[in-house]
């Protein structure tokens, strides 16, 4: 009874926007929770399989088959990144990583392989922050930190960004000086995640799988870029299915800036970008 009293009390200093609006803001701080993309610096080994090459490369885009590009943000990572990549450069596929600034110290060669096998760094900002609750000044102090961070462990510099969250308002776009990159196709992957599942069983966790394979190949069109996350054993399976299936059906993986040209998009900075059709 008090307790309800003390929220009635509250409501009516507050008023209800106010108080919905700090609720909302609650929620979205548990969301941010689920998000959190920092980790600590590399453990694990990784071991490149037989078979799979230094350099790959891929083949250019091709204007007149059905293209798609994968995207994976948060990385890079480790063991997990590099499977990815392993993945893709079977099917001679390309995909575009829109990496976290302060983790690129931790994982430069894997930078570097991206760079040597024709994929695509991108920015998705320094430490994952939400850009648009950052002042002008810090929004610019975040992006060019995360730009020079990339640049100086991958050797190259992003020219897209996608903010963390797909969250985005015009005074963000206005201080980005980059086009922003968001998606047509969310895998949800990181809902299915290892630290989120913990209790699921075995039968549980292949339709989890499932679940996220089929929410890509039952919707793909040409031109969609797809939104997965470079963190997690489960974005690394459900990614090699999905990157094996696509190709069998004759879908070409490229990255976002081979998209764009095969499908004359010149893109703007600023501008927002969800696919290329």
């Amino acid at each position: 009874m008090k307790k309800s009293i003390c929220i009635l009390m509250a409501i009516s200093m507050l008023g209800f926007g106010t108080f919905f609006a700090s609720l909302r803001d609650n929620f979205r701080a548990c969301d941010d929770l689920k998000h959190q993309p920092n980790m600590p610096a590399p453990t694990e080994p990784y071991e490149r399989p037989e078979g799979i090459h230094e350099a790959a490369g891929g083949q250019a885009a091709d204007g007149s088959r059905k293209l798609v590009a994968l995207t994976f943000d948060d990385g890079p990572s480790g063991a997990v990144t590099n499977h990815i990549l392993d993945s893709l450069q079977r099917v001679g596929g390309r995909a575009t990583f829109f990496c976290i600034g302060e983790r690129a110290q931790h994982y430069e060669e894997t930078l570097r392989r991206m760079v040597a096998e024709g994929h695509e760094i991108a920015s998705h900002s320094w430490s994952h922050e939400r850009l648009t609750r950052l002042s002008s000044p810090a929004l610019e102090a975040d992006l060019a930190r995360a730009a020079a961070a990339l640049e100086e462990f991958s050797g190259v510099t992003p020219r897209y960004l996608r903010p963390p969250y797909g969250a985005v308002n015009e005074r963000m776009l206005n201080h980005t000086g980059m086009p922003v990159i968001l998606w047509s196709i969310d895998s949800e992957d990181w809902r299915f995640c290892e630290q989120l599942c913990k209790n699921r069983s075995d039968e549980q966790r292949q339709k989890d799988y499932r679940n996220v394979v089929n929410s890509v190949l039952d919707y793909v069109q040409d031109g969609d870029i797809i939104l997965m996350h470079d963190l997690y054993a489960f974005t690394q399976d459900v990614a090699d299915a999905i990157i094996n299936e696509l190709h069998h059906k004759g879908w070409q993986l490229v990255t976002v800036s081979e998209l764009f040209e095969a499908r004359n998009i010149d893109p703007w900075p600023g501008a927002v970008y969800y696919n290329a059709r």
